[in-house]
């Protein structure tokens, strides 16, 4: 009977034993995962920041290819577009409604960078009769430097899409834009500031790019805007 009894305590003990080391494992497996899977907030910021750097490298090389994939040479009155990494955003939208539109996108760039991608369209004979200039995501601009620009494209149709971004630099950028635009006959204010107001769901979280709906309703506002001048 007693060794009965002592049998039966052995078991239990051992049960007891193997239930608290399958938790403790548990524990263990939780807490590794919390810390693998749950960084600082600082962590998330930086893994963040390396994220969009490593897709803005990217964008930047796919667009670029893009661009060379999809220029028709021979279409000197078609359209052409020069912008920043929002319009490399936009672009399979643009080529979709305007077969054979020349997109030139390149993350980074600024209104200053604007004139010598003009000249070296131009020199390629890669520049369309209508003209999309979207710049001024990355930093502001005088309005001399637009003057400049625009005076290089006299012979064109010129559209100008204002910026909506959140830095010091957007009232300046759109400013300069509604203070020149009307200086020139052949230019057409786009006002993506405007349009896209109340449409936080267009955009990604810094507030700049768009995600797809976003992209396609950028891409209709230039097309509808091209019809109506026409």
């Amino acid at each position: 009977m007693y060794k009965l009894k002592e049998k039966k305590q052995t078991k239990g003990k051992k049960k007891l034993i193997l239930v608290l080391a399958l938790l403790l494992i548990s524990i263990g497996i939780v807490s590794y995962g919390m810390n693998k899977t749950v960084p600082t907030n600082k962590s998330i910021e930086e893994v963040k920041a390396t994220h969009i750097e490593e897709i803005h490298d990217k964008v930047e090389e796919e667009g670029k290819t893009e661009v060379s994939k999809n220029v028709n040479t021979q279409d000197v009155t078609g359209v052409t577009v020069i912008g920043d990494s929002v319009i490399v955003g936009v672009a399979p939208y643009l080529e979709e409604l305007l077969p054979g539109i020349l997109v030139d996108g390149k993350v980074g760039r600024q209104m200053i960078q604007g004139e010598e991608t003009i000249k070296q369209l131009q020199t390629e004979g890669k520049l369309g009769g209508k003209i999309v200039i979207e710049l001024g995501t990355n930093g502001p601009f005088t309005s001399n430097q637009l003057r400049n620009l625009l005076s290089l494209l006299s012979d064109k149709q010129i559209y100008l899409i204002n910026t909506r971004v959140p830095k010091e630099w957007e009232e300046t950028v759109n400013n300069t834009i509604s203070e020149v635009a009307p200086e020139f006959k052949n230019a057409t204010i786009i006002d993506w500031y405007a349009a896209s107001e109340g449409k936080e769901n267009y955009f990604y979280q810094d507030g700049v790019h768009l995600k797809p709906e976003g992209a396609e309703f950028y891409a209709s506002l230039i097309l509808e805007t091209i019809n109506e001048n026409n």
